[in-house]
């Protein structure tokens, strides 16, 4: 990365390239792969304090822990221009629990709700003479099993870590919502963010 330039975000800050390294590792918690992350990334997971949920994602992407231990979905290339050949990973934070049972029961989308009337089935079943016991079970099975169910199937949904391939290695350039990707004029609207936070640190990636 000898045509690396310093992003114009650490220019205000007055930082070199080696200064910025090292803020990146220090953030980054002395991680590997630390170079990689654009300084728009390290930024972003200081505001949003994303940072343990995903670096745990990174981790796995980098085969530094078992992709086992990483309970959202898999990465994936973006489909269409302009944002293939970029690919995306999903992460989960704690803001994402409420989706992700959402998901579970099938509550938006509004193509019928078998397994939650199973679930409630059951629970008339079980607690129909103790009406007392109907707010605490039915809580536990919508929300604490709901959200396991949605784990054990390594299908947790958050919003996206955004990273490039190139020559058999990984850079990480930003975050971004799924509606982000939605239709052309979201596409085109998320690549120059992923420009503008990223084209310094990788300028070979664009």
């Amino acid at each position: 990365m000898t045509d690396q330039t310093v992003p114009a975000d650490a220019v205000k800050m007055g930082l070199t390239l080696e200064q910025l390294a090292q803020l990146k590792s220090e953030v980054l918690l002395q991680a590997p792969y630390a170079s990689r992350v654009s300084f728009g990334l390290v930024i972003r997971l200081v505001i949003t304090g994303d940072m343990i949920p995903v670096l745990r994602e990174i981790d796995a992407l980098e085969g530094l822990k078992p992709a086992t231990t990483v309970k959202s979905k898999r990465g994936e290339q973006f489909k269409h221009p302009p944002l293939f050949p970029l690919w995306h990973k999903h992460y989960f934070a704690s803001r994402h629990v409420l989706a992700n049972i959402g998901e579970r029961w099938n509550l938006a989308r509004g193509e019928g709700n078998r397994d939650l009337i199973a679930a409630l089935s059951t629970i008339i079943e079980q607690h129909g003479h103790d009406p007392a016991a109907w707010p605490g079970a039915l809580a536990h099975r919508i929300f604490v099993d709901g959200l396991t169910e949605r784990a054990s199937a390594n299908r947790l949904t958050g919003d996206w870590l955004v990273f490039a391939k190139h020559c058999g290695q990984n850079y990480y350039l930003d975050l971004a919502q799924h509606e982000e990707a939605d239709g052309p004029t979201h596409s085109a609207v998320l690549i120059e963010k992923l420009r503008s936070g990223s084209q310094a640190d990788f300028p070979f990636l664009f």
